[in-house]
């Protein structure tokens, strides 16, 4: 893979990873709701424009890499490496939020669908945004047939026809977030034509996506506060995710060449899973502090938790690697990366 495209590669995962962190910042986790205030429509804004919109293009990634991989691996090896890197982190941390559940909202076993919790067999775990591992994985099993569909048939028309089913079939129950195989499949596109991604950069075209990507998320909080279809809503949501991948990929281009953000791309994972419990204790100790819901101080804090987040899963990454070095195997699946390089990646 060339340098330029990795280096871009580690940068986005960083800063998509990092504006995550908005969408799961209380009260309103990202959702939509009601405005009465400045303060709850910018924040609103920053959470859907910035938070919700990096969200495609690690899916896009994902399928690009394992273009990348697949020819490289037996597909076995491949399912392995993928079960140590997704699903072995993914209950790990479930057992960890079991744990902080059970000890500070006095849950039980019997008040949660195990299957989900720890599995997210067919519905979000207990770490919400580790549902990604889940669909991820899934589509790591259907990439074969993903590959040989974008080799046998019109590309174009298979993308549209992927966003179509994943708005308007809701409860397939393959996915937990249909959408994630459409932006999945639009990387493993990339990869197998080799298209040029210098297509999708520059001011220009940054600057369009970018108005669309704000357009679209300002009708979508205007017809929210009207009773609108669900169907409208999923559209719109969709359609803005493509311009949000865009816009995120022209950042981490430019990011990429003017800073050394990618170097945090090794822990950037551990951030990910750590991000919402981290929240948690930070929204916690916030209301300790009696900082106000949609205050000023609040929207400061929201502003910046990104960074606060970032920071605060390092030391603790840090701290755990020195005390407890075989964990990361449990934590971030870094042990599957020993088995590919036995076999030359």
């Amino acid at each position: 893979m060339d340098n330029i495209i990795s280096k871009n590669i580690s940068t986005a995962r960083v800063i998509c990873i990092l504006s995550l962190v908005y969408v799961h910042f209380p009260p309103f986790f990202g959702e939509i709701v009601e405005i009465h205030s400045f303060t709850e429509y910018l924040a609103t804004l920053i959470s859907n424009v910035i938070g919700r919109n990096s969200v495609p293009l690690l899916s896009v990634i994902s399928g690009y890499l394992i273009v990348k991989t697949f020819y490289k691996y037996d597909f076995k090896l491949l399912l392995k490496n993928k079960i140590l890197t997704l699903l072995i982190p993914l209950v790990t941390w479930n057992c960890i939020s079991f744990i902080k559940d059970l000890v500070i909202n006095s849950s039980t076993i019997e008040n949660i669908n195990a299957l989900n919790y720890f599995f997210a067999i067919y519905d979000t775990p207990g770490i919400v945004p580790l549902y990604f591992l889940r669909d991820i994985f899934i589509c790591v099993m259907l990439t074969p047939a993903l590959i040989y569909i974008s080799i046998t048939l019109n590309t174009k028309i298979t993308i549209l026809t992927l966003t179509l089913l994943s708005i308007f079939i809701t409860d397939s129950y393959i996915f937990i977030n249909d959408a994630i195989l459409v932006f999945f499949f639009v990387g493993i596109v990339i990869a197998k034509k080799n298209i040029n991604l210098k297509i999708f950069e520059g001011k220009y075209i940054t600057f369009i996506c970018l108005l669309c990507l704000l357009t679209i998320i300002n009708i979508r909080i205007y017809i929210t506060q009207y009773d609108s279809d669900i169907y409208i809503n999923t559209a719109l949501t969709t359609f803005a995710r493509f311009f949000g991948a865009i816009v995120f990929w022209n950042i981490a281009c430019f990011l990429s060449k003017t800073t050394r953000i990618m170097k945090h791309s090794s822990i950037i994972f551990f951030t990910f899973c750590s991000h919402t419990i981290i929240i948690e204790i930070m929204w916690r100790i916030a209301l300790r502090c009696d900082i106000t819901s949609m205050s000023y101080t609040y929207l400061g804090l929201f502003i910046i938790s990104p960074v606060l987040v970032f920071i605060i899963s390092q030391m603790i990454y840090k701290v755990m690697m020195v005390t407890f070095p075989k964990i990361e195997i449990m934590l971030t699946g870094k042990r599957s990366i020993k088995i590919l390089d036995s076999k030359g990646l």
